[in-house]
């Protein structure tokens, strides 16, 4: 296994729940890190000094080119673009997971959507960074699929073994 962050994909489905259709944004996200933040406060008292550890809540860092395409239901279907996603689904609560083939591991959990940045330098591809909330703990385990797609040659999770064993 190597820890090479590559070929990782990030889906999103609003409203949270399974109710909503699975959105593939890893096309557009350039950067995705889950982050802990445990806050600790140092504490003088009569008796000593002590330090007091809060609860740890977890964001969503992401750094994506702008899409606001709004997708078409196809054929062939294509997805929105993340920030058409975030946008049209500011305020809700959205599924993701986040999968890392190499890894054989993926995160999930329920994010909070907010929108993005619009617009940005002449002349450069216009980026946008957000910090997304999570609403709980994110949960990590191996690569799971429910379907193979037929074009492909087995699960990714089948693909990422093969390469290991190379």
């Amino acid at each position: 296994m190597g820890n090479y962050f590559d070929d990782v994909t990030l889906t999103l489905t609003a409203p949270s729940g399974g109710a909503g259709t699975a959105t593939d944004v890893s096309c557009d996200v350039t950067a995705a890190t889950l982050t802990p933040d445990t806050p600790e406060e140092v504490r003088k008292r009569l008796c000593g000094q002590k330090t007091v550890t809060g609860k740890t809540t977890w964001t969503l860092e992401v750094t994506w080119d702008q899409n606001w395409a709004v997708g078409s239901t196809g054929p062939p279907a294509v997805d929105p673009g993340l920030s058409k996603f975030l946008l049209d689904h500011d305020g809700e609560l959205a599924d993701f997971v986040l999968t890392w083939p190499l890894e054989a591991t993926e995160a999930t959990g329920v994010l909070r959507c907010k929108p993005g940045a619009f617009g940005g330098t002449a002349g450069e591809i216009a980026e946008a960074s957000l910090t997304l909330g999570l609403d709980g703990e994110p949960a990590f385990g191996p690569v799971t699929f429910t379907t193979t797609d037929s074009t492909t040659a087995g699960s990714t999770t089948e693909r990422a073994e093969e390469e290991e064993a190379a």
